[in-house]
């Protein structure tokens, strides 16, 4: 530096200013360091990955809302059941969700600070000392105590703002909630306080057919008798999306669907019924990394898990049950290559996967390797490995690691079958 900049500086600036701008610190002397950029983490060629089609994300929110025709709170607790929980409720928020449901209240907080500004209801449970952030954050947080609103009023007063929330009411899941012969109680408590706003008012259904219906007319007499009590609760909401597929009483005034969001149905009669036309939006994939032919009497994997009786082409897969492969798929599972089939041998570990490649001679190591597919019939499809193995789709989904890196494709077709 020139000694009239130097001087300049420490005119403007005083000494320790110009102190720095020589490559010094103000407080101790020493040089600053250079702060790296941020960038992305490098992806290797053949680490394992999730590629999620929003495009179908969307067309399943258009399908549920003409199946409804009432607004949508697009369900994204779980890492928006392993799609991704950032990137998917800002696509949900511009396909025009009216609502988002968060589980945790780190996940709302997390959307908040990411820019989604669409109403975020934290179902989660929440401790006095985070209501005022959750004001803060204008996230609408479910209450079933009378501490839940003392909480949030006492933050009110502080902010002088209104505390939004939505009162639960357990009829008869018995996991969370204001007990129903309660509820009204409840109700007219948060009504009663200057710093509360209801803005809905929810149960959760068991999905039992018979059982949701008794339900039902338990929660809607709860909401009428607040009504009758001239207290307006807001939007009432029951249906998630096992209730999307039942009686449109069930609707109310939103839904709340989940797992037929991201182009599943909640059971095997509405899967086969296929009434939606949902599209999957997820892939898995990973990459073949190790090929070798094993002779008779040779063996696989830890404990000699698998005993060869045949000459045996085996080829090893990336991925295991640290990313989120369920250990259940073990001799169960189908891994497509080249869009062919192969099965899942007994040998799944934390990194790998192996698979029996059979006569097979044309697959090669860094081939493309579906464990997951997006395909509505196809035999890696979520729901089909939940059926071959005894599993479930929504443990699959949910359970994939949420490290894995992800990729969104947002303009697309639906796939071919």
């Amino acid at each position: 530096m020139k000694r009239r900049e130097f001087i300049g500086r420490l005119k403007a600036g005083g000494a320790a200013a110009a102190f720095v701008s020589l490559g010094g610190t103000a407080a101790c002397g020493r040089p600053e360091k250079e702060k790296p950029e941020a960038t992305a983490a490098p992806l290797g060629s053949r680490d394992p990955r999730v590629e999620i089609d929003l495009g179908a994300v969307g067309r399943n929110l258009d399908r549920i809302r003409k199946r409804t025709r009432v607004p949508v709170m697009g369900v994204v607790k779980a890492n928006a059941y392993g799609h991704g929980l950032v990137e998917t409720a800002r696509h949900l928020e511009a396909a025009g969700a009216a609502a988002l449901m968060t589980g945790k209240l780190d996940e709302a907080f997390r959307l908040r600070e990411a820019g989604v500004r669409r109403p975020i209801v934290n179902f989660g449970p929440f401790g006095p000392r985070e209501a005022e952030d959750i004001l803060r954050r204008g996230i609408r947080q479910s209450v079933s105590t009378a501490g839940d609103l003392a909480a949030l009023d006492a933050a009110g007063e502080k902010a002088v703002a209104e505390a939004e929330v939505d009162i639960h009411v357990d009829t008869g899941m018995n996991r969370a909630g204001v007990p129903a012969g309660e509820a009204l109680a409840l109700i007219e408590k948060a009504a009663s306080l200057r710093r509360i706003r209801i803005k809905g008012v929810s149960t959760a259904l068991t999905e039992d057919p018979e059982f949701d219906k008794e339900q039902l007319r338990t929660f809607v007499e709860v909401c009428d008798a607040a009504k009758a009590r001239g207290i307006d609760c807001g939007l009432r909401h029951a249906a998630s999306s096992g209730a999307l597929f039942g009686e449109d009483g069930f609707f109310l005034d939103m839904v709340r669907p989940g797992i037929t969001l991201y182009g599943y149905y909640p059971n095997a009669k509405t899967r086969k019924a296929d009434s939606l036309g949902l599209e999957p939006a997820l892939r898995l994939m990973a990459s073949v990394t190790f090929i070798r032919d094993v002779r008779p009497g040779e063996s696989l994997s830890y404990l000699r898990a698998v005993r060869i009786e045949r000459p045996t082409r085996v080829a090893t897969v990336g991925l295991g049950y640290s990313d989120g492969y369920p250990h259940l798929l073990a001799g169960k599972g189908v891994v497509l290559i080249g869009g062919r089939p192969f099965p899942v041998l007994p040998a799944v570990t934390s990194n790998h996967v192996m698979i029996d490649l059979g006569e097979d001679r044309t697959v090669g190591i860094g081939d493309e390797a579906v464990l997951i597919d997006n395909r509505r019939e196809s035999p890696a499809a979520a729901d089909a490995l939940a059926e071959a193995s005894g599993g479930s789709d929504y443990k699959f989904l949910i359970g994939l690691n949420p490290e894995l890196p992800r990729t969104y494709l947002r303009d697309s077709r639906p796939p071919r079958v």
